[in-house]
């Protein structure tokens, strides 16, 4: 959200530009756009920063999980994982199927941001979080818990109910990279919900107003 605000300050001073000025709160169609195409550029910053700041003291496999035994096993849990969730998307509607498996332009426009969510999310998430948890001699509830916590409270612009739902989801990624060891079971899971879901998951959220 840090990085659309360049995007949209950047839009204000376009309109004025061309005399004619925006007052009050952006549209929310620009809100959306803004974050579609600066989020990932976010979160890989946000990434980087971590490595920069550690990388004196942990590889960058021990910082974020990244060491695997078994790379196929991963990608085939993360693949079932990802189609139960994309599964549970589309029965709620979040969107509905027939808008998950269509490429068009804004699809297209939301693939970075979608997969970059994907890997970032979950290397900070689930490597970061749960191995400093880990490291400090929190047990794999606290695990769990803390970064599923920490999943949802990231996702609060989704509102109460999706910060909830976010949890959950946090709940699956966390248990997946427990089970397995390291964090690629749930970016894979992470990165096959994205690409289904994104943008329409995102257009659902601006166009909700309370009753």
């Amino acid at each position: 959200m840090f990085a659309a605000n360049f995007y949209i300050a950047a839009w204000y001073v376009k309109m004025g530009m061309a005399g004619t000025p925006h007052e009050g709160s952006p549209p929310p169609q620009l809100i959306q756009r803004a974050v579609v195409a600066t989020a990932g550029i976010g979160l890989w910053f946000t990434l980087g920063l971590w490595w920069l700041i550690k990388r004196k003291v942990y590889t960058f496999s021990t910082l974020f999980g990244t060491q695997t035994d078994s790379f196929s096993k991963d990608l085939l849990a993360g693949a079932l994982l990802g189609a139960f969730w994309v599964a549970v998307d589309g029965l709620m509607r979040w969107p509905p199927f027939g808008e998950m498996f269509v490429l068009n332009a804004a699809k297209a426009r939301s693939l970075f941001t979608s997969l970059s969510a994907g890997f970032c999310e979950e290397f900070l998430f689930r490597g970061f979080v749960i191995g400093t948890i880990a490291a400090a001699g929190g047990t794999k509830k606290a695990q769990l818990l803390w970064s599923s916590l920490a999943f949802g409270i990231a996702h609060v612009f989704w509102g109460p109910i999706g910060m909830l739902f976010t949890v959950a989801l946090g709940v699956t990624f966390a248990a997946i990279t427990l089970k397995r060891g390291n964090v690629w079971a749930a970016v894979v899971a992470h990165s096959v919900l994205n690409l289904c879901v994104e943008p329409g998951l995102f257009e659902k959220a601006m166009s909700f107003r309370p009753t």
